[in-house]
């Protein structure tokens, strides 16, 4: 396992396409900056707490991210890993996506795909690679099928004796241009005749024809407009890309699934419930980021004493437990298939939606603790403004106990939380909660209750 430090050195060696705004751009851009540091942090915190499992495939301890999961405690650390850092970053940790990839690939695959897909996964836990997963095709006019508008899904355009040439693009990827792998999967099943869109495989970052553009939200602008601490969060905002497959060759040995619809099915359903589930402990650490920030807020507001806003710091926790404990109670009730342990399918997407329903309970209470400053505070320019400066540090101040500038960071962290992507990404990512109530509608065993309530009633 390595450090932070080098997987900075190793990404950084990497010539690949960004685009900011409509220019290329290299590692060194500021909205590049925030995610690398991101991704660091994930192997800093991996080393510190031990977040790591044993790997036959390389006869060591490997990125607990990184590997497919053999038992329910080891499903378990994952959890916890993924709430710590949702935690401590405030933000995503990109890489979560390439480990529900791992999982469902190593839950999914046979024969020669699944030894293509280990000797993958062995070289990326020997090198201790970043990996991430693209699903979500840009679909165009949602009434029409694949077949109809071929170019709003990857598919296979040319079959060679080597490997296969893609096209495409991958919408909502977060954080694809800072790893080393990237997995691609579908985003959704298929139907006879259109089996050039079921397709599986990875990309590595000297693999050519591949285009990353990222997208532009305030919190990007402002990491432009620099300063120290005015964008609120220094691991950045939730930074997604879109990925243009142009023309892009892909050796067999990299290809898992191949013109097969079944198989898009097993493995579509298996990552779902692996992402949502582990969604459920991310929201879990967002959640405690946002009740550590509601509480400073209280204190730098000289609020201590006022119940109706201090019980709510109580509702955060409940509601930050209750998504985690859905997560855990979902590994002890998972099942092996293939040698993976996965996380039980109906309290997977149970989880989505309490976290979901949590996040937003929160945001509320954060918001109404905070009060209207988040949005209209002055800036930390003004702050540090030979012209301005002592006004603003005369009238941010709020307690004795904190100077104005030390108030305007929880401000802005604040306004981080409330005014960027997360609430977005919190509904929609991982699939929305539309989709995870359908799964839920097909996996409940409606019947069963109904058979109960008739044996009480005599019905």
């Amino acid at each position: 396992m390595i450090n932070g430090e080098q997987y900075l050195e190793r990404i950084k060696s990497y010539s690949r396409e960004i685009y900011v705004a409509g220019k290329r751009v290299d590692y060194d851009h500021p909205n590049i900056q925030p995610v690398l540091r991101a991704f660091a942090f994930t192997y800093d915190l991996a080393l510190e707490r031990g977040y790591s499992v044993h790997s036959d495939l390389v006869g060591k301890e490997v990125n607990v991210l990184n590997a497919y999961y053999s038992s329910p405690e080891e499903l378990m650390k994952r959890y916890d890993y993924q709430r710590e850092l949702s935690m401590r970053l405030a933000t995503c940790n990109y890489r979560c996506t390439g480990a529900d990839a791992i999982n469902a690939f190593a839950a999914v695959l046979k024969g020669e795909e699944r030894e293509r897909f280990l000797r993958l996964l062995r070289e990326i836990q020997e090198n201790d690679y970043a990996c991430t997963s693209a699903l979500t095709d840009p679909k165009g006019d949602r009434s029409k099928r694949p077949k109809e508008q071929k170019e709003m899904y990857v598919r296979v355009v040319e079959e060679r004796d080597d490997g296969i040439i893609v096209e495409g693009a991958k919408i909502h990827q977060s954080g694809a241009f800072a790893a080393d792998i990237n997995f691609f999967l579908p985003g959704q099943t298929f139907k006879e005749g259109e089996e050039e869109f079921a397709i599986a495989f990875a990309l590595k970052p000297d693999d050519e024809g591949v285009k990353y553009i990222l997208q532009n939200t305030g919190v990007q602008a402002k990491q432009r407009e620099g300063g120290e601490f005015e964008y609120g969060n220094p691991f950045g905002d939730r930074t997604t890309c879109t990925v243009v497959l142009d023309r892009v060759f892909v050796p067999w040995e990299r290809v898992f699934v191949y013109r097969d619809l079944k198989a898009v099915r097993n493995l579509l359903m298996t990552f779902a419930n692996s992402h949502r589930c582990v969604g459920a402990a991310c929201k879990a650490g967002f959640i405690d980021s946002m009740t550590g920030a509601a509480s400073l807020m209280i204190k730098a507001n000289g609020l201590e004493k006022v119940s109706a806003l201090t019980s709510r710091l109580g509702e955060m926790s409940a509601v930050a437990e209750s998504a985690y404990a859905i997560a855990i109670g979902s590994a002890v009730k998972g099942e092996s298939v293939n040698g993976t342990w996965l996380p039980n399918g109906l309290m997977a997407n149970a989880g989505k939606i309490a976290g979901v329903d949590g996040f937003i309970k929160a945001m509320r209470h954060l918001a109404e603790i905070a009060g209207g400053i988040p949005g209209t505070a002055p800036s930390e320019f003004d702050l540090k403004s030979e012209e301005v400066g002592e006004y603003v540090e005369r009238f941010l101040r709020g307690s004795e106990n904190f100077t104005a500038e030390e108030r305007m960071r929880i401000i802005k962290f604040i306004e981080f939380w409330l005014m960027s992507s997360h609430y977005l990404g919190a509904l929609h990512g991982g699939g929305s909660v539309s989709a995870a109530i359908i799964f839920l509608q097909y996996m409940s065993d409606i019947k069963s209750k109904e058979e109960a309530v008739r044996k009480t009633i005599n019905l």
